[in-house]
């Protein structure tokens, strides 16, 4: 049995009746985890829905969903008295706060988590050890999260997202048995999508200064008639080795779009975003979720996972 709990800002819980329908999103970090459900509501208890700040799913001892609670609603119509409530992720907290613009000569991953993630309550899945960088940079405006992104994903090359229970992952993939999808399974739509926008083909990155430059180019896309360029432009003191991953970085991420599918299937919770899927029929292949939504409706239940290359970089 799933169960529904809403926490407040001081510490009461409200578990929610059984829902008329729900949501509930799952990415890799980009876009953000987020919910949607709908209830019936007891009329006249509206004032708590300016006290809610979480939303926990559970079922059978498993945190399925963690998150900031954005909006609540209630509605007074056929179906009588309903409220729905909507919000995001844990990692709601670090894309809503700003950090300060800020240079270090050496930056450590202990140091970025003191200052970027720990103020705001959030945990470690594990224990992680990223090599430090010099010539670390916050550029003025960047949030909490473009700060860990780009610090684990250009200098300890793993790519930063949040798991269900609300704790942020920094470990790489681990590839377990892959989902296998048939003609046997309750499949109801595959769409294939090759997709040009977006993928780059070359990519500048140069210092404020204009002084030195670095282009990497994705040869096999411009054979193929692409044309798409980027330039970065990134602090003085960023180092060779840096410059030169962010450029291949963004190549690498953009060619993520090139070839993607999306399958829906008539489970809950089918695959998880990081799992591997394996389709036979369809055109086949190999593939890793990006994007995994679990809905309940006047349907049924459902998972439409967003597939992309194994080795696509997020």
């Amino acid at each position: 049995m799933t169960t529904w709990t809403l926490t407040c800002y001081d510490g009461r819980t409200y578990p929610l009746p059984t829902p008329l329908a729900w949501r509930l999103e799952y990415g890799v970090g980009d876009p953000c985890d987020s919910f949607w459900v709908k209830t019936l509501w007891t009329e006249g208890e509206e004032a708590i829905l300016a006290d809610l700040t979480r939303l926990q799913v559970t079922q059978g001892g498993e945190t399925l969903f963690l998150g900031v609670v954005d909006e609540c609603e209630t509605c007074w119509g056929p179906e009588g008295c309903t409220a729905t409530f909507s919000g995001r992720g844990m990692q709601a907290l670090l894309l809503d706060n700003q950090a300060e613009a800020a240079d270090f000569g050496l930056a450590t991953w202990e140091a970025i988590l003191a200052r970027y993630v720990s103020p705001y309550g959030i945990a470690l899945d594990r224990g992680v050890s990223l090599p430090a960088a010099a010539g670390f940079s916050v550029a003025s405006g960047s949030s909490c999260w473009k700060v860990v992104y780009d610090f684990a994903r250009y200098h300890g090359g793993v790519t930063p997202r949040f798991t269900r229970a609300g704790k942020l992952a920094l470990h790489p993939w681990e590839d377990g048995v892959p989902l296998v999808l048939d003609g046997g399974a309750p499949v109801t739509r595959v769409v294939r999508r090759d997709q040009r926008y977006g993928v780059l083909s070359q990519v500048t990155v140069k210092d404020v200064s204009g002084w030195t430059r670095q282009t990497v180019v994705n040869e096999a896309f411009q054979a193929k008639g692409g044309q798409c360029s980027r330039v970065l432009l990134l602090p003085r003191k960023t180092g060779y080795q840096a410059r030169r991953y962010q450029a291949q970085f963004q190549l690498d991420r953009s060619a993520a779009q090139l070839r993607t599918a999306e399958v829906t299937v008539a489970l809950p919770f089918a695959a998880w975003p990081g799992d591997l899927v394996d389709l036979e029929g369809w055109g086949g292949g190999r593939w890793r979720v990006r994007e995994s939504k679990v809905t309940l409706g006047e349907g049924g239940y459902e998972t439409t996972l967003v597939l992309a290359d194994p080795q696509a970089v997020f």
